[in-house]
């Protein structure tokens, strides 16, 4: 059996226990309950590089070095890229559906009492919360322990079975595999209990997992081009905090249509994903074209006449 099919053994199997065993317990364990679904989720995160130790494969080429010197533009990238598709992805949503944007009615339904006098007393600026929601979501200590916890998967993902399937299918297809199979590795606690869209959107639950895979491919799009591009593991892992710590515009969003929410306005919804999906196109786009010009000069370099 191959390093590959041992790994996504391994990763599957105890995954989708933890899950099984997470979504029991959030079903029918009350606030303890979602509690340890919780926890298995972010336990759930390392199985990835447990999968890589397992299948026995390399980890010590994988690119422990940041290089600041080298990498500071594609670190730039993945610690900011995230907020900004976060950002795009909402505008987009909220222009298709403005009724939706209801920052005063949802903030007084998130507010604590207290907060929310305090907020109408500062004129009720819904602005101010969200710079600073973008602010924190930036400048947090939540960015270090997200790192950690992206790291966890993109050990797997990125450092060994990304480059095992472009190295068996080629660069696109290998891409487009891996985010399926990305995708494919959270349908559990997807349809366990709603994970991602909840379950009310227009048509579940099998709509979601079918976006959910657009979204884990274009993220793994980018998220490969940002390791061979650095050739450290880093990048990837910050670039997948970021994504997971991104502002939340579920401070803005009304909860009158919640079957909308297979298109946003959460960066895994089919509206909002548009700048990460259009980012991910335009790499595979400019990849290509740059092996197409090495390859013309490689033959320009030898050709030879009679």
């Amino acid at each position: 059996m191959s390093k590959l099919k041992k790994y996504l053994l391994f990763v599957f199997i105890i995954t989708w226990i933890l899950a099984y065993y997470g979504c029991y317990e959030h079903n029918h364990g009350g606030i303890a309950g979602r509690k340890t679904f919780h926890n298995l989720l972010a336990l759930s995160m390392f199985v990835p590089t447990l999968g890589v130790l397992f299948a026995k494969a390399d980890i010590k080429e994988m690119g422990w070095r940041l290089r600041l010197d080298k990498n500071w533009k594609y670190i730039a990238f993945a610690w900011l890229a995230p907020t900004v598709f976060q950002i795009i992805g909402a505008v987009f949503y909220f222009m298709v559906f403005p009724e939706d944007f209801t920052p005063d009615e949802t903030l007084k339904r998130l507010m604590v009492a207290e907060s929310y006098q305090e907020y109408q007393k500062n004129g009720s600026n819904y602005w101010s919360v969200i710079a600073e929601e973008i602010f924190y979501s930036l400048t947090s200590f939540g960015k270090v322990t997200g790192t950690v916890l992206g790291l966890g998967e993109e050990i797997g993902w990125r450092g060994f079975m990304y480059p095992e399937l472009k190295n068996k299918h080629g660069r696109t297809k290998g891409l487009l595999i891996g985010g399926v199979i990305h995708g494919a590795w959270h349908f559990p606690v997807m349809i366990g209990v709603g994970y991602e869209y909840g379950k009310e959107y227009i048509g579940a639950p099998v709509l979601g997992l079918v976006v959910f895979c657009l979204f884990t491919v274009s993220m793994g799009i980018v998220a490969d081009f940002l390791y061979v591009k650095s050739g450290s593991i880093w990048l990837p892992a910050i670039f997948h905090a970021t994504i997971n710590g991104a502002p939340s515009p579920g401070i803005l969003l009304s909860d009158s249509h919640p079957e909308r929410s297979i298109f946003g306005p959460f960066d895994i919804g089919l509206i909002s994903m548009i700048p990460m999906a259009v980012c991910a196109v335009f790499l595979l786009w400019y990849q290509y074209n740059r092996e197409q010009m090495e390859l013309d000069e490689l033959f320009d370099d030898n050709s030879f006449s009679l």
